[in-house]
């Protein structure tokens, strides 16, 4: 269990920690964000587990994206979107996905993860995450 729940980061991206195609947004992410306010944890972490439990009003499985803003959780496609004003002002053509419906942004989210581990094969971890993890018990 998290100890302290006031202590909780405002911003945590929640990830597939063995898929290329995640690692290489995370770059992307790291590389054009305004602040680095934000903490990454894979979903198969320890410390996502002990986050899941501490937080179980707010589902989780381990087939998405899962973005955490501090009070609201959000999968998939809104994930993404959401976390698009921690970056760079040039990024916001990204926000167009908002334009489109629910379902489609989701069904083209579906498609690309079913795919993303035969169209990247190689999984690197961006060292500038060092530090930048959510750990257990936020110690």
């Amino acid at each position: 269990m998290l100890k302290d729940h006031g202590s909780l980061p405002k911003a945590i991206l929640f990830f597939d920690g063995d898929c290329p195609l995640c690692n290489r947004v995370l770059t992307f992410i790291l590389t054009h964000e305004t602040k680095k306010d934000l903490l990454f944890s894979p979903l198969n972490a320890s410390s996502t587990v002990q986050w899941r439990e501490a937080h179980p009003d707010l589902p989780m499985d381990e087939d998405s994206v899962y973005y955490f803003d501090g009070s609201k959780l959000y999968k998939k496609s809104t994930a993404v979107l959401q976390l698009l004003p921690k970056l760079h002002w040039y990024t916001l053509v990204f926000r167009l996905g908002w334009l489109l419906p629910l379902k489609l942004r989701d069904r083209c989210y579906d498609f690309v993860a079913r795919r993303r581990k035969t169209i990247f094969k190689e999984c690197i971890m961006d060292p500038r995450l060092a530090g930048r993890m959510l750990k257990g018990g936020l110690d």
